[in-house]
């Protein structure tokens, strides 16, 4: 059976990206999907396999994209959900199942009625804990009262990934950057997480195209190659009360898709992370063993993930300040830096990149699954 390292991204479809664009999901999935194939050089009759998403049915939608695959599959865990379908693709293409798969991902939920609206998760809400601000702010309750993180420190995320935002076309920042006064005038949402400190929902679509390496060597875009893939699931940590400590069940995940791809996080030139707030940047760095633990809001403030860091993260802004595609944001980011197409906030020499994942709840909160992704320049 192949490994990671023989399968390679070849296509990539980033439609327009924001809020109230007011167009239909399906319409963003075809759009995603049609500059996708236009970027590969490949015609629809080349896909043959498709992965929805975005937790709802795949099939529904392959008369409208006009799409024959041998399968169409519907694949949910938040967040996770791009990397966990970048291992399924690995999978089938490896067995010989398919040759050319489509990630596809639409969302608009500025469509819907009063938008999205809070999340529950499991029995909490019994006690009037509902959305993911909540949960996420125990973390950040709890990594202040170990390290003596401020809110500062957490606006200092925010703030280094609005500068990278503010040069860059297309994302919700452009060309309004904010320093640290500005965040700490936000409101509090959930303490002491603040309004500067979250995401927000946004509307678009994203469609990824995954083959051999040996074929993407054939085609005229500019491969990407999967080096290592990993997962992890929080949820193990529920019972021994360390939830609260780890962002994420990381170690699994990260020893995985570095053990594939037979590198160190010494390798690594940029992270593209998952944010859904300011301290899963935090934690991450930490946990991932970009510094040590509890020295996150230090590092972030020192400059080290800005243009000339030590570890440039989240270079096109992040969720936080481009855009909200569940998991989508920070991979198609890490495609665009390899190819050398990140515009303004192009970290030279980038030829490894750290993804990652987070999403897909076990019931109970903060028991999320995650994601790891280590992509190279196809050589």
């Amino acid at each position: 059976m192949s490994g990671a390292g023989d399968v390679a991204i070849v296509g990539l479809g980033v439609t327009a990206q924001g809020v109230r664009l007011g167009v239909p999901e399906r319409l963003l999935r075809l759009r995603a999907l049609e500059a996708a194939l236009d970027d590969a050089g490949l015609r629809r009759a080349d896909v043959d396999g498709y992965i929805a998403c975005h937790g709802l049915p795949g099939f529904e939608d392959l008369r409208f994209l006009g799409l024959g695959p041998t399968f169409s599959w519907s694949l949910a865990s938040g967040g996770a959900t791009a990397i966990a379908a970048l291992i399924v693709a690995r999978g089938v293409i490896a067995t010989g199942q398919a040759t050319c798969v489509a990630l596809n991902y639409g969302f608009a939920p500025s469509l819907f009625q009063g938008g999205v609206g809070g999340h529950s998760y499991g029995y909490p809400q019994l006690f009037g804990m509902f959305g993911p601000a909540a949960s996420h702010a125990l973390h950040a309750t709890r990594h202040q009262a170990l390290y003596g993180t401020t809110s500062e420190h957490l606006g200092a995320v925010a703030v280094a990934q609005r500068a990278y935002a503010s040069v860059r076309p297309g994302t919700l920042g452009f060309g309004k950057p904010f320093g640290l006064d500005d965040h700490q005038r936000s409101r509090l949402v959930a303490e002491p997480l603040r309004l500067l400190d979250c995401t927000r929902d946004t509307d678009g679509g994203v469609c990824v195209l995954v083959t051999s390496l040996e074929r993407a060597r054939d085609l005229r875009s500019t491969a990407v190659q999967v080096l290592g893939l990993g997962t992890g699931h929080n949820v193990r940590n529920w019972n021994d009360n360390s939830v609260y400590g780890k962002h994420d069940d990381i170690e699994p995940a990260k020893a995985r898709a570095f053990g594939e791809a037979g590198i160190g996080i010494e390798s690594v030139d940029i992270a593209e992370l998952y944010d859904p707030f300011t301290i899963s940047v935090l934690m991450q760095l930490e946990h991932y063993g970009f510094c040590e633990p509890g020295e996150g809001g230090p590092f972030v403030a020192s400059g080290a993930t800005g243009q000339g860091g030590a570890i440039p993260t989240n270079t096109g802004g992040g969720q936080l300040s481009a855009w909200y595609a569940t998991g989508f944001t920070p991979l198609a980011e890490a495609i665009w830096q390899l190819r050398g197409a990140g515009g303004e906030t192009q970290i030279s020499g980038a030829e490894v990149a750290l993804v990652s994942g987070h999403g897909g709840n076990g019931g109970v909160q903060n028991t999320w699954a995650h994601g790891t992704a280590v992509l190279g320049r196809a050589r």
